[in-house]
C-alpha cells in the first residue's frame, strides 16, 4: 500500500475552496492501494497533520476540533515527512506520492513543487516551471502567443510601475485596450479581485483595489457578450486526455460566488464544431505551457467575430476538475498519482553530479597565491 501526502490549505485567498477539494479527494482515494496522510497548511503557513482533517467540520474551528495535531517538516533528500509535537520527533513517513490540491499562492505557483523536488518526493500536479507558468496571467499569455493561440489583449504593470507612470498607464489603458476592461491580480485564481470597469472615472480605484490582492496587475480587453467555457486536459504516458466541454452561466463576469457559492448553472451540449475547436486548443495550451497533472483551460467565446481565445489554464482546478470527466474520480486520482510516481522515476535517472577538477585546480591556485606571497 502506497502513502499519499495530500496537500492543501495553504497561505492563500484561496485556501478554503482548497480544502474542499482535499476533502473530496480524500473522500474518493481507494482505500485498498492508499494509506492518506493528509498534510494542511494553514493560514500562517505552517504544515500539520492530525487524526480528524479529513472531515469538513474540523475545519470551521481549527484549534477547537483539530485532534492530535503534529507538526510536519521534511527530511531532505530523502523522500520522508517528519512528524514532531512539542519539538519531539513522533515519526517518519516515507511518501510515494503527494497529491496536490492547493490552489492558488504557495502551492500553485510552483512553490510546493520547488519544495517536494528538494524533499525527493513524487508529485501530481504540473513542475515547479510549468505551475509558475500557468499562476501568472502575464507569462501565461506571453506563452500562448509564443505558440499563436490567441488571447484577449492586454496591460500588465506592477505596483511600483504605476506609482511612477500612473498617468500614461491609465492613458494607455484607455487607448489600447478600450473601456471596458477587465482587471486582475496576475497571480490570482478563483476570481478573487476581479473587476470589469465600464466607467473611465472608476478606472483608477479598481486597480488600486486588486493591488490589495497582489503586486502586479494585468488589464485585458473586455470581450462582449462572450460565451464561456472550459476544459480539462490529462496526461496519461506520452497522450493527451481531454474532458468534456462545459459552457458556463454567467452575467458579465465570473465570479468567486458564481464558481463556489452560489448554484452553477450548466448550459445544454456544445455544437460539435465548438467542441472539437475547444478540445484542440485546450491540448494546444497545455503542450505550450508544459503542463502536466490535470489542467483545467478556460476559454472566451467572441461570437460577433467568431474567435476563440483561451483565457487562462489552473494547473491544480478546483476539485480537481473531476466533475469535467466521465470516469469515476477515482480513476482520476489514481491515474494522477501513478503518472506522478513514473514522472519522478524518470528524474531520477537523469544524472545531477558532474567530477570535475575544479576544486582541486581552485586549492592548487590558492595554494600558489600563498607560496608567492610567502
Amino acid at each position: 500500500m502506497k502513502n499519499i501526502a495530500v496537500f492543501f490549505g495553504g497561505k492563500s485567498v484561496e485556501h478554503d475552496i482548497s480544502i474542499i477539494t482535499a476533502m473530496q479527494a480524500m473522500k474518493a482515494l481507494p482505500k485498498s492501494k492508499y494509506k492518506v496522510l493528509p498534510i494542511y497548511i494553514k493560514s500562517d503557513g505552517t504544515f500539520v497533520t492530525g487524526k480528524n482533517l479529513n472531515s469538513p467540520q474540523t475545519f470551521l474551528n481549527f484549534n477547537k476540533f483539530a485532534k492530535n495535531v503534529r507538526a510536519v517538516s521534511f527530511e531532505f533528500g530523502k523522500g520522508n515527512v517528519v512528524l514532531s509535537k512539542n519539538g519531539k520527533i513522533k515519526e517518519k513517513i516515507k511518501i510515494d506520492c503527494a497529491l496536490l490540491c492547493n490552489h492558488g499562492h504557495g502551492g500553485e505557483d510552483g512553490a510546493l513543487q520547488g519544495l517536494l523536488e528538494l524533499a525527493e518526493i513524487a508529485y501530481t500536479s504540473s513542475s515547479l516551471v510549468s505551475s509558475a507558468l500557468c499562476m501568472d496571467k502575464v507569462l501565461t499569455k506571453i506563452m500562448l502567443k509564443s505558440a499563436h493561440i490567441k488571447t484577449p489583449a492586454y496591460v500588465h504593470f506592477n505596483i511600483d510601475e504605476y506609482k511612477a507612470k500612473k498617468v500614461e498607464i491609465l492613458s494607455e489603458i484607455k487607448e489600447k485596450i478600450k473601456l471596458p476592461c477587465i482587471i486582475k491580480p496576475a497571480s490570482l485564481g478563483s476570481s478573487v479581485g476581479i473587476s470589469i470597469c465600464e466607467d473611465g472615472a472608476k478606472l483608477e480605484s479598481l486597480i488600486e483595489e486588486s493591488f490589495v490582492y497582489d503586486d502586479k496587475i494585468i488589464v485585458e480587453q473586455f470581450v462582449e457578450n462572450a460565451r464561456e467555457f472550459c476544459c480539462a486536459v490529462v496526461k496519461i504516458g506520452d497522450k493527451m486526455f481531454s474532458s468534456t466541454v462545459k459552457e458556463v452561466g454567467k452575467s458579465k463576469i465570473y465570479t468567486f460566488t458564481d464558481k463556489y457559492i452560489s448554484a452553477k448553472e450548466e448550459k445544454g451540449k456544445v455544437a460539435k464544431e465548438l467542441d472539437g475547436k475547444i478540445t484542440k486548443l485546450a491540448k494546444q495550451a497545455y503542450g505550450a505551457l508544459l503542463c502536466d497533472g490535470v489542467v483545467r483551460v478556460d476559454f472566451l467565446y467572441d461570437q460577433k467575430d467568431n474567435i476563440m481565445y483561451v483565457n487562462e489554464l489552473n494547473s491544480i482546478p478546483g476539485s480537481l476538475a473531476y466533475n469535467l470527466f466521465s470516469l469515476p474520480f477515482a480513476d482520476l486520482l489514481t491515474s494522477l498519482i501513478e503518472e506522478g510516481i513514473e514522472r519522478y522515476k524518470k528524474k531520477k535517472n537523469l544524472i545531477y553530479s558532474f567530477n570535475s577538477e575544479a576544486i582541486q585546480k581552485y586549492i592548487d591556485m590558492e595554494d600558489h597565491v600563498k607560496y608567492k606571497m610567502s
